[in-house]
């Protein structure tokens, strides 16, 4: 890595699981196709890993969910984000680098969201994660459910990843260590939100 920045790294964990037969095709052609500028990307059996600044961080998963979206029928994506981690080792990337964002066409695909916010480290966490998920709702810009351990963001791909990251962001604020863990689901046969009698 190029500068001294280790406390600014941000990283995530990504899996995709498109929900068809040749799953390797999309999941590795999303992976490799997206732009890596500025970012260290690792792939292994278990999924991506991911580090950079947090612009980029969440740039590129967001890109990479899309392609697979547009790939294939139901696609859904398991992430983590994490910031601020004392234990994590930074890769090797050229953290200073700067990549002009652009808007993607197929950002308005409807998808639904499982969110959780873990601010580490902080005594008063269900303070924290009551207010943006307070913030969230007045904005308005995602349908918002509250559900057991997690919270349900309902909206199109753009709108669901500026929630993501502009939460992530405006804890990390006060609380270094911030994680969040979305799950991503795209063209599920179910019906939203109804719950399925077994």
């Amino acid at each position: 890595m190029n500068c001294n920045c280790h406390k600014d790294v941000v990283g995530a964990r990504l899996c995709i699981y498109p929900m068809q037969d040749d799953f390797v095709d999309v999941i590795l052609g999303a992976v490799r196709d997206v732009d890596r500028t500025g970012l260290a990307v690792i792939t292994n059996d278990l999924g991506t890993t991911v580090q950079g600044k947090r612009e980029r961080v969440f740039s590129y998963v967001k890109e990479v969910f899309v392609k697979a979206a547009v790939l294939g029928g139901h696609v859904v994506a398991n992430v983590t984000f994490s910031g601020g981690c004392p234990g994590d080792v930074p890769e090797d990337f050229d953290f200073a680098v700067e990549v002009e964002q652009k808007e993607l066409q197929e950002e308005n695909i409807p998808v639904a969201c499982a969110w959780s916010l873990y601010p580490m480290g902080n005594e008063k966490y269900m303070e924290v994660i009551e207010s943006e998920v307070t913030k969230i709702i007045k904005a308005q810009e995602v349908e918002v459910d509250r559900y057991h351990y997690c919270t349900r963001l309902d909206g199109t791909v753009k709108a669901v990843f500026a929630v993501l990251e502009n939460s992530f962001a405006a804890v990390r604020k006060s609380i270094n260590h911030t994680i969040i863990h979305a799950t991503i689901s795209k063209g599920s046969p179910s019906k939203p939100k109804e719950k399925i009698q077994l």
